[in-house]
């Protein structure tokens, strides 16, 4: 018999503590409304006053002709509510109405192109599908679907040599190269027809355009050798029978490669870029920045602009039923059927009036919180809102703003999301103000940016510039020398910067003339 006086038995009681915090329902729904646009805001209100029979809109300043209170029925024995009104929904008539005119007033690619089509004299049934390969493009004037996914396989006519005429036809309309896969297909397209294009030229848009990174006639022979002599090693090891080029090594002097480059430069590998889109792109300030003057000193007044949305308020009648009734009046209910139904009217009122409050209350939580955040967006920035320069942007992170506000960073940032700034410079997205930091003079590597301004909020007296004066800076630079003989080269506008006191390094220099949609200096 084991001895149990000799087991030592240890308890070991471990507790361990995790605290947890799980958002209610009503956060939830003040976060959603914070980060939608007003435009969203306001399809969400009319949707909400559709599904709460609380909820009223008390007027529309964005609906024309006459405010309107949105009527409904009251409570009978059969508990009768009624939808939305037809005022309700003539008000989103006209705000669809106002939409489409404020769309991009230019013609689409696919109207321009089907009216050329419709003046061809074509069949009906190629007709049918150029339409249907038309509709399949994007703003791009690339296909969206397979084309071959718009052949009807019951009629034997339309083989792939059809679909191919069809294709044709399309790519040879006004804009010359649309109806194709990509832009690399584009610029092929468009040099066929042009009828004009040197064979060197058809060889690199076959699928070689990358021989031209980097444009430099010397690495593009090279590389026109290594592919010559690659595929001749091909052909000996596998056994291969070359195919027939129309261009051999021999054709590829300086002079053509310079020849072809200076062709390709003159297409367009996005045809379609000056057609208007389909989709109207509607944008509706949030907030107002006014130039005022106080004491002979200038300031500025930050104000909502909420005439985009309606005005709600709750019920009148429901507000009735919940101060003429109380809860403890059914509890003495007899049980008959019109005793529960009264209860159930009760409860469906409360319902009604609680969910309508909150809502109400978060679109307020919303309008507080981008009207506190847009003031110190502004103070911080009081610089560009007085000058509208870009080189007046200083460092600016949503965190700062948080910490001024006293919310978490991801608040700003749902704030930030899809809102507008309307000042006498023009519209500005919230987040256009949040700009990264680059150091000035500084031992640390050229390229880092960091994300931590030296000043305090508002100063632009530190020892960081944002990314915004960097790039006003690169532009103000290049301006300078537009006159030169030579185009500045990126390490040149680098060391330009340096002068100035900015320190980044030339791949930082790439990327922002990139972000600016100004070409290299070979290209310039």
């Amino acid at each position: 018999m084991a001895d149990f006086t000799q087991l030592n038995i240890k308890q070991r009681a471990s507790q361990t503590l995790k605290q947890t915090q799980k958002m209610s329902q009503v956060q939830i729904q003040s976060l959603n409304l914070l980060s939608m646009s007003a435009f969203d805001l306001r399809n969400e209100i009319y949707s909400q006053v559709e599904k709460n029979p609380a909820l009223e809109i008390v007027s529309d300043k964005f609906e024309s002709g006459e405010k309107s209170v949105r009527e409904r029925t009251i409570f009978s024995d059969n508990m009768r509510l009624a939808s939305a009104s037809a005022a309700a929904k003539k008000a989103s008539d006209d705000f669809q109405a106002a939409l489409e005119s404020n769309a991009d007033c230019r013609e689409s690619l696919a109207t321009h192109l089907e009216h050329q089509l419709n003046a061809m004299n074509i069949s009906k049934t190629q007709h049918d599908l150029c339409i249907k390969l038309i509709q399949n493009l994007n703003e791009n004037g690339f296909h969206i679907l397979s084309p071959y996914s718009f052949m009807d396989r019951q009629d034997p006519s339309q083989t792939e040599d059809f679909l191919s005429s069809s294709l044709d036809i399309v790519r040879k309309l006004d804009p010359v190269g649309c109806c194709v896969k990509d832009s690399m297909e584009s610029l092929l397209v468009q040099a066929k027809i042009a009828g004009d294009a040197p064979e060197t030229v058809l060889f690199f848009l076959d699928g070689r355009l990358d021989f031209f990174d980097p444009p430099k006639t010397d690495k593009i022979r090279k590389k026109v050798s290594t592919f010559f002599r690659q595929r001749e090693q091909d052909a000996q090891l596998f056994g291969n029978q070359l195919a027939d080029l129309p261009v051999s090594e021999d054709d590829f002097t300086d002079e053509a490669i310079e020849d072809a480059l200076a062709y390709i430069k003159k297409l367009d590998p996005y045809p379609a870029r000056n057609f208007g889109t389909d989709q109207p792109r509607f944008v509706a300030p949030d907030v107002n920045v006014e130039k005022v003057f106080e004491d002979g000193k200038t300031a500025f007044k930050v104000t909502m602009r909420n005439d985009f949305l309606p005005e709600l308020t709750i019920s009148k009648e429901y507000q009735k039923i919940m101060n003429d009734q109380k809860a403890e009046d059914f509890d003495q209910g007899d049980g008959s059927e019109a005793s529960e139904r009264k209860k159930s009217e009760y409860r469906f009122v409360k319902d009604s009036v609680s969910s309508a409050n909150v809502f109400i209350e978060s679109i307020l939580f919303r309008e507080n919180t981008l009207l506190r955040a847009c003031r110190e967006i502004v103070a911080a920035q009081e610089k560009f809102f007085e000058t509208g320069s870009d080189g007046d942007i200083i460092p600016l992170r949503q965190k700062d703003i948080a910490e001024r506000i006293g919310v978490h960073d991801t608040t700003v940032s749902r704030m930030a999301n899809k809102k507008y700034i309307s000042c006498e410079w023009g519209i500005f997205p919230v987040s256009y103000f949040f700009s990264t930091g680059v150091l000035k003079t500084t031992s640390l590597s050229a390229d880092e940016e960091t994300t931590k301004p030296q000043p305090a909020l508002g100063d632009d007296s530190g020892a960081a510039v944002s990314k915004e004066a960097v790039k006003f800076e690169i532009k103000k630079i290049l301006e300078e020398h537009r006159n030169d003989k030579k185009s500045l080269s990126d390490q040149k506008i680098s060391d330009a910067l340096a002068q100035r006191g900015i320190k980044v390094a030339r791949r930082t220099v790439a990327k922002y003339r990139a972000q600016l949609n100004i070409d290299s200096s070979y290209n310039r």
